[in-house]
């Protein structure tokens, strides 16, 4: 039967081996201790060609379904199998990575990228799209590797952002982090990324600063960032409020222009540091000071006083007589006022 079976298809291999003569195969009743005659047919075929896609599945559905994923390696080894889409999809439920193999074989990018993000190969992702000119959704597959592992997703976000053209938008990126709340991870992410202080990356600078001093754990972040001058492109009037808020006076008097703002927060003399307020007031212009010493001592004078006098002393130069003398004056009037309580 074996010998007759193999000469009939050696001699109508084009014309047989289809999914009909598959399913009269099917339909063949097995023999008492004999292999079933569809199996047979297959073994015949691998002894001396290579199986099409239809010969592939059927062969692999019986051989999934008892979990021998050695021989789906071994047939694949051999190249005895044609690879496509649905014997991937089979093979996945025994081993995603072999299934890998398979896809690669069959070149299904998007399956390809699915399984190489399933077993962790996050990194090979990019380099695979960029060698077959693929195009994935790259922000879906951010999300579900940020999901299950931070640190990688964190890893896999560079790698999206490292040329000079992105391949992500940046915006989504850092949406993706704050999703899952990794503050501390997109605050590294950024001060990499945003490290050429661009102007169109403004609204990113904003967002940075943003996230960590709305924050309290993350409000001496944004204080170091601040210091180090990285940026100069965010939104200034916004920065300097949610710096007031979170309690960074002096950083938000560095931002801060309009002087109803900087009256607000110059009385707090006892949260700001004496020497640096000193030299703050050389920046302000001759009448703002004047307003913001009568300011401080109408405020609470008791706390304000001896500061009072100790930038009048060192600017009382750049006034003129005028309002030195009523600044004298003033100041007079508070010593006699704050030594008679």
């Amino acid at each position: 039967m074996a010998a007759r079976t193999s000469t009939i298809i050696y001699a109508y291999q084009g014309i047989l081996r289809t999914q009909q003569t598959i399913q009269q195969f099917q339909t063949v009743p097995p023999q008492a201790n004999q292999p079933s005659p569809l199996l047979q047919y297959f073994s015949i075929l691998l002894e001396s060609s290579k199986l099409n896609k239809e010969e592939s599945i059927e062969l692999c559905r019986p051989v999934v379904m008892q979990g021998k994923k050695q021989l789906l390696e071994k047939w694949l080894k051999e190249d005895k199998l044609e690879c496509s889409e649905q014997l991937g999809d089979l093979v996945k439920s025994v081993d995603p990575t072999l299934a890998l193999s398979v896809y690669l074989r069959a070149n299904i990018p998007m399956k390809v990228i699915q399984c190489f993000a399933e077993t962790g190969q996050y990194q090979k992702i990019v380099l695979y799209a960029k060698k077959v000119n693929y195009q994935p959704d790259y922000i879906y597959h951010l999300r579900d590797i940020m999901r299950i592992n931070p640190e990688q997703g964190t890893q896999f976000a560079q790698l999206l952002v490292q040329d000079s053209e992105p391949l992500a938008d940046l915006t989504q990126v850092v949406d993706v982090f704050l999703e899952q709340n990794l503050v501390q991870q997109c605050t590294a992410f950024l001060l990499d990324a945003l490290k050429n202080n661009r102007e169109d990356q403004g609204h990113l600078q904003t967002r940075l600063l943003e996230m960590n001093l709305m924050q309290a754990p993350h409000v001496k972040v944004a204080d170091a960032i601040l210091s180090n001058n990285m940026f100069t492109h965010y939104d200034r009037p916004y920065i300097a409020q949610l710096c007031e808020k979170a309690g960074l006076l002096q950083r938000a008097l560095e931002h801060y222009t309009d002087l109803y703002d900087i009256k607000r927060i110059v009385v707090h003399t006892h949260l700001l540091n004496p020497e640096w307020l000193v030299d703050y007031f050389g920046r302000l212009s001759v009448d703002d000071c004047i307003e913001c010493l009568k300011a401080m001592l109408q405020a609470n004078i008791h706390q304000n006083l001896q500061i009072v006098i100790q930038i009048t002393t060192k600017y009382h130069d750049q006034f003129e007589t005028k309002q030195f003398t009523e600044l004298s004056k003033l100041l007079e009037s508070y010593k006699v006022v704050s030594c008679n309580p």
